[in-house]
């Protein structure tokens, strides 16, 4: 029987060894590291543009480590949910910021 698949024989006890894959695993740590100061980023932008809201601007927000950031649709756009307090009220604020060209973020809602 022969245990010949294209070009790669498979021998006990070792994995194989791809430079595409180590390529692809090295991209995929580095967007790892970004993706903190994205969010970070994200939050910031989203905590500047509340101020112009007249409502909410004089809630009291949760810090960046106690919101909850997600990607939407890619790493283009970040949802940034922060929990705040109006009026002895608890309230959710939601954006959506939207990654640049010059890795700078623009609220989109």
């Amino acid at each position: 029987m022969n245990s010949t698949i294209g070009s790669f024989t498979p021998r006990a006890g070792r994995a194989p060894f791809s430079p595409v894959l180590a390529l692809a695993a090295a991209i995929a740590l580095f967007g790892c590291g970004q993706t903190g100061k994205d969010e970070k980023v994200a939050y910031d932008v989203c905590m500047e543009a509340v101020k112009n809201d007249k409502f909410i601007s004089k809630a009291t927000f949760a810090s960046f480590e106690k919101s909850n950031i997600q990607a939407s649709t890619g790493d283009a756009y970040l949802r940034v949910n922060v929990p705040y307090e109006l009026d002895g009220k608890k309230g959710l604020y939601q954006c959506i910021a939207e990654k640049q060209v010059d890795n700078s973020f623009k609220v989109i809602n």
